[in-house]
């Protein structure tokens, strides 16, 4: 296809009838093309696939269809993976056997055959989704150019869509005059298409007829720019917290409509089904507007409501992508407008956001800008890259996770298990490396994956552990593994601790419950590489000392003499809320109102108060000292405000985010903050970058 930003030629130019028009798709089926079509279905049009029964595509030129054709390039459910079930817990894993056909969408509109080239630099950064690229290689486009708008919900000008075609497809078909058609091939394909044509039937010219171009021109003006893409981006940068998206979103029923009409809406979930001893693992379509599609198993949701799921949808598409992959996440056809069962008016909102400047002092004002050149990984200055994740048995398909065998199992609380996992072929074993910050996702097979961070050091060969709290299926499906049972691994994913640059400094980890496990990876490579670092200060906390993970681990730390570590739980509950006493026999409270007067005993490391209130009485120096924390979102903003009272300052803070993330490659959207993907600039930020974010971790 021809991408909508580059010079436009034509490779061949014919004039075709009307009645040649409508028997090209049976000519194109005939030379063994699979034919979408504009259709007429009980009275509205709908793209559908042809047959030879029913060839005609009797929709052609009726406005724009319904839906999108985005199913011919992105499936509202697709095979990823397959596996079996042997004996027990052991299984087999393969790659579905695909075999893409060559499909011709006929008759689309210049908005509908633009999507998959804005689509494509998604699915093909760093990670290539072969099933998105496969199916694209095989998809050809018969462009309709339009004559006019379809109603007042077109808006494709606005996005430089071109309604007369140009740039759009393979071969496009502009309307002359006697019922007439202009057919100009635009790449090698779209001359094969043409070939179709016996002939007889065509007349090829050198020149589009005269009065061609003033008709285009005339069919541009009848869809006036109605807003400045450039004016919303900047104000869905100053007006994040403004009052307008809690009116705009008022009659949102989070249906999902808007996201599965729309030819470029693409978030997806992944989901494993079984069936006797074989199973499948699908691609299904999702939608930012669902409740669910952030919603942390913690119960934390970084967007709670429909006013910040709109501000999303609007901000996704016309500021995180433009900026990261050059354009526009719209095509402009209207269908959520259209479409919406509430009334929701996308575009209403654009043309408020490009002509309405923000009120003065706007909280949040400015949040986010300059936030790109902040994630362009700097040595020394922030995290860095981490090692990009290999696929299996040399597999194309991005999905397909490591046959493991559970080699360990370790209870470290009644509802908090650690599992040491092995791979079942060796070459992939030497051959497998990671660095420490870096997660992966687990597969409990023919239930799911879920997402937890690499738990062990990369300095510890041979193995890695993850660390888990019974909360869903998945992790009620790994609980119930044994050793010796299978296990997928797909990973690593993410950047990484730049433990290179923190060598010679003092060195700070803070955690909190189940946040332990990620600081742990970190923390087992610096004291594997002791001599590389000066003074190692462990804070560390959890609601009892029952929720304490790792409880040998702990005690091997507070043994050594080269560590500091401080361990508390939460205040005791009273009638009227917490009170100021000791919560378990043995572990001292601290001074809760002014937590820097307490005072610590170096032969006492048990303490009675919150994480950041241990933080500021153990009262680490911030001099050449670096901070690394891990916790739920509560207390991560606590712990940061602790800090920066002490002295820190915010690039010397490093965080890793424990986001929802589901594909882990920085395709399914579900982990998108402003204008980076966590699962892929992530999940370790330092504060000063976590400050350009949103609000909304």
């Amino acid at each position: 296809m021809v991408s909508i930003s580059e010079t436009v030629t034509t490779v061949e130019r014919v004039v075709i009838s009307r009645q040649v028009v409508e028997q090209w798709p049976g000519a194109l089926m005939a030379a063994g093309h699979h034919v979408v079509a504009p259709v007429t279905v009980d009275g509205s049009v709908e793209y559908r696939g042809l047959s030879k029964e029913k060839p005609a595509a009797t929709g052609f030129g009726t406005g724009l269809p319904r839906m999108s054709p985005k199913g011919a390039w992105f499936p509202r459910t697709e095979t990823v993976l397959r596996v079996h079930r042997k004996d027990g817990q052991q299984w087999t894993i393969n790659d579905p056997k695909n075999e893409f056909p060559s499909v011709v969408i006929f008759g689309a509109r210049p908005c509908d055959a633009a999507a998959p080239e804005i689509l494509a630099p998604l699915f093909g950064w760093d990670f290539h989704d072969a099933f998105f690229e496969e199916r694209l290689k095989k998809i050809a486009f018969v462009v309709l150019a339009c004559k006019s708008a379809v109603d007042a919900a077109c808006f494709c000008t606005s996005v430089g869509i071109d309604p007369a075609g140009k740039g759009a497809g393979d071969v496009v078909l502009s309307e002359l005059e006697y019922g007439s058609y202009l057919a100009e091939a635009r790449t090698e394909v779209g001359r094969q298409l043409l070939a179709a044509i016996p002939d007889a039937q065509r007349k090829t010219v050198g020149e589009a007829p005269a009065g061609l171009e003033a008709q285009r021109e005339k069919t541009r003006q009848s869809i006036a720019k109605k807003f400045d893409p450039a004016l919303v981006r900047t104000a869905l940068t100053k007006r994040f917290t403004d009052p307008m998206w809690q009116q705009a979103a008022q009659s949102c029923l989070a249906c999902g409509t808007c996201a599965f009409v729309c030819p470029t809406c693409h978030c997806f979930d992944l989901q494993d089904e079984m069936t006797g001893k074989n199973g499948i693992r699908q691609k299904n379509w999702d939608a930012c507007a669902f409740p669910l599609f952030t919603m942390h198993t913690s119960g934390h949701n970084p967007r709670p409501d429909q006013p910040s799921r709109w501000r999303q949808r609007l901000s996704h598409k016309f500021r995180y992508y433009p900026e990261k992959f050059g354009h526009v996440l719209c095509t402009g056809c209207g269908r959520c407008i259209r479409l919406c069962p509430a009334g929701m008016d996308l575009l209403a909102d654009l043309q408020e956001l490009s002509k309405i400047p923000p009120s003065p002092g706007t909280p949040g004002e400015g949040r986010g800008e300059g936030a790109t050149t902040l994630f362009t990984p700097v040595d020394g200055l922030g995290p860095v890259a981490g090692i990009l994740a290999k696929t299996a048995e040399a597999s194309s398909n991005i999905y397909r996770p490591y046959l493991m065998r559970v080699a360990m199992i370790r209870d470290e609380t009644p509802d908090v298990r650690t599992l040491r996992l092995e791979f079942a072929d060796p070459k992939e074993a030497e051959t497998f490396d990671f660095r420490v910050g870096q997660f992966g996702l687990y597969n409990a097979m023919g239930e799911g994956e879920s997402t937890f961070c690499i738990a062990s050091s990369s300095t510890r060969k041979g193995y890695i552990e993850c660390t888990f709290r019974q909360a869903g299926r998945v992790t009620r499906a790994l609980r119930r593994l044994g050793v010796g049972d299978s296990v997928g691994f797909r990973g690593p994913y993410g950047n990484s601790f730049p433990v290179e640059s923190w060598k010679g400094k003092d060195l700070l980890f803070v955690a909190g419950g189940i946040a332990l496990p990620p600081m742990r990876s970190v923390i087992q490579y610096c004291l594997d590489n002791r001599q590389d670092y000066g003074d190692i200060t462990i804070v560390y906390g959890a609601r009892t000392w029952a929720d304490h993970v790792y409880k040998d681990e702990l005690a091997e730390w507070e043994a050594r003499p080269d560590v500091k570590l401080w361990l508390c739980i939460d205040w005791k509950a009273g009638a009227g809320g917490l009170v100021e006493e000791s919560a378990m026999e043995g572990w001292r409270p601290l001074n809760m109102k002014n937590p820097g007067a307490s005072t610590l005993d170096p032969s006492h490391r048990r303490y009675t108060g919150f994480v950041p209130q241990l933080v500021e009485a153990a009262n680490p120096s911030p001099n050449n000292r670096i901070a690394i924390l891990c916790g739920p979102p509560i207390m991560i903003k606590f712990t940061l405000a602790s800090l920066k009272k002490l002295g820190y300052e915010s690039e010397n803070v490093f965080t890793t985010l424990e986001n929802r993330m589901k594909c882990g490659l920085g395709k399914c959207g579900r982990c998108n903050v402003g204008p980076i993907y966590v699962c892929k600039e992530g999940p370790v930020f330092t504060a000063k970058q976590m400050e350009m974010l949103p609000p909304e971790l």
